[in-house]
């Protein structure tokens, strides 16, 4: 009997104990001002400013719901995100038996006209309408238009693009437009949270989210060329589909810190993982693209591998780390610089470089004519190297700015085009040029019968030797006056010169 009385009043003081503790938490922590709880603040996470997105205040146990945790970082980056709606015709051949049985002459154009229509998103980046979004999302198409999110519509234009990194940027004319602020990937850490934003499956404005899964990813998805492409890909488990191309992969602080870009499936939509394109090389395509109508990216000028657990022994590494160069170009920024073949390069400017596609991110990102920092392992020793980067051309020196006047170029011409590589270059059997990427449909450069793929390498009988000089020679021109320009292509191994002439008109 004593023992059931015990046992009671046991359970009676464990019921009152709880009526205590409801009571506290019923009152969110709400004790005496005097108290060390009721003044001291709680910290959800060792880095709290991850959750302070719109203002400085700390997060408390009473204020902090996981549930709010996204909607204000929504309500302010939503509105900068955008739908692109493209078109593009393309020739579809027929077969003839089709016309036969209807008595058409068989000499007859077996082929009609089709429209292709795209979906892709963007990231406004400029209140006057400047917007972040795929290379694939535009290129090569025939009609390019921005929706908002209040349903106002625009025709864009393209100014400039980076299939190498699958970047490009497109303007409307626009003022006081919502702008996404841009944040610095090299913050990014594996297992933070993250939101995608953008246009999948012709859903506007849809909110995604999910964790950082891996960075420095390489899907070997880019083609440009010769050269490849440049892929450090942010990983992430955020449901990516088709449609959110160009879109915006968001931290908890509301910046933008990736392009979404690229899904890993098997089906054309998402099984788990997207892959998008890190805002610091972003940064570095748009800032060239806005100030030299181009890209200017340094070069090395190494051929490199991974390293593994042979190749560090080999060079007297206590693990596989590091990039393993395996020859040096001669005369290149790495030559110049003393670098030699059986380097392993662990850092650039400060940051370690442990995959080929690693390296090459972090010197992408940087001009011709910058130098960088490399710690270099030479079979035992660390050494501390400083090159000067070069351009794919082998020159260092930075161009002067010819932004206004690149900007006026393009309006009046309507080309998209690029340096030649050297190897392009020797193809062509020509000293320089420049690469006709894309013609606007029915501008004047399309009337003169340009085509995407020809090479201009004289204007009015002067050898072109840059994208700059292009620019530089038409800039020059008056409206109204005719430029006659010298073209190449390649054409079952026989090379193939035309004269095009071209009339400048006015913006």
């Amino acid at each position: 009997m004593i023992g059931m009385k015990n046992s009671f009043a046991f359970i009676v003081g464990l019921i009152a104990i709880g009526i205590v503790m409801g009571v506290v938490l019923t009152t969110s922590f709400d004790l005496d001002k005097k108290s060390v709880a009721g003044t001291q603040t709680t910290k959800v996470f060792t880095d709290a400013a991850e959750l302070d997105v719109l203002d400085d205040q700390s997060v408390t146990v009473s204020s902090f719901n996981p549930n709010m945790m996204f909607v204000d970082i929504v309500k302010k980056v939503r509105p900068s995100i955008v739908s692109i709606y493209t078109a593009k015709n393309v020739r579809i051949d027929q077969s003839p038996f089709f016309f036969w049985f209807r008595n058409m002459p068989r000499d007859q154009d077996h082929s009609f006209e089709q429209r292709q229509d795209g979906l892709g998103s963007g990231i406004i980046i400029s209140e006057d309408g400047y917007i972040l979004t795929n290379n694939h999302v535009i290129e090569d198409v025939d009609e390019l238009r921005v929706k908002l999110i209040d349903n106002r519509e625009f025709d864009a234009k393209v100014i400039g693009r980076d299939p190498a990194t699958e970047v490009a940027l497109i303007k409307i004319e626009a003022k006081g437009l919502p702008v996404a602020v841009l944040g610095n990937s090299d913050e990014v850490q594996i297992g933070e949270w993250v939101m995608a934003i953008g246009s999948p499956l012709h859903l506007t404005s849809t909110v995604t989210a999910g964790i950082v899964s891996a960075l420095s990813r390489n899907i070997n998805i880019i083609r440009d060329g010769d050269t490849g492409g440049i892929e450090n890909f942010i990983q992430t488990d955020a449901a990516i589909n088709p449609g959110n191309s160009g879109g915006a992969l968001l931290n908890l602080k509301g910046h933008v810190i990736g392009i979404n870009t690229a899904i890993a499936t098997r089906t054309n939509y998402y099984m788990g993982y997207g892959f998008a394109v890190p805002i610091n090389i972003a940064k570095s395509v748009v800032k060239d693209l806005m100030e030299y109508g181009e890209v200017r990216r340094g070069y090395l000028g190494v051929y490199i591998e991974a390293m593994d657990p042979v190749k560090a022994r080999g060079v007297k590494l206590d693990k596989p780390r590091g990039v393993l160069v395996i020859n040096v170009i001669a005369k290149s920024a790495a030559d110049k610089a003393g670098i030699k073949e059986g380097d392993v390069i662990l850092s650039v400017n400060g940051q370690e470089v442990n995959q080929p596609n690693e390296l090459q991110a972090r010197v992408a990102i940087q001009n011709p004519g910058d130098k960088v920092d490399l710690e270099v392992w030479r079979y035992g020793k660390k050494m501390q190297v400083t090159a000067t980067l070069q351009g794919r051309d082998g020159e260092s020196s930075v161009a002067a700015s010819k932004k206004e006047e690149k900007k006026e170029s393009i309006r009046n011409v309507g080309l998209t085009i690029q340096n030649l590589t050297a190897e392009q270059a020797r193809n062509l059997e020509l000293k320089a040029g420049v690469l006709v990427m894309n013609v606007d449909r029915g501008s004047v450069a399309s009337r003169a019968g340009l085509n995407r793929g020809d090479v201009i390498f004289e204007i009015n009988n002067n050898e072109i030797k840059s994208v700059n000089d292009f620019y530089s020679k038409i800039g020059e021109m008056n409206t109204g006056e005719v430029v006659s320009l010298k073209v190449r292509r390649k054409q079952n191994n026989n090379l193939f010169d035309r004269l095009i002439f071209m009339e400048i008109h006015a913006n």
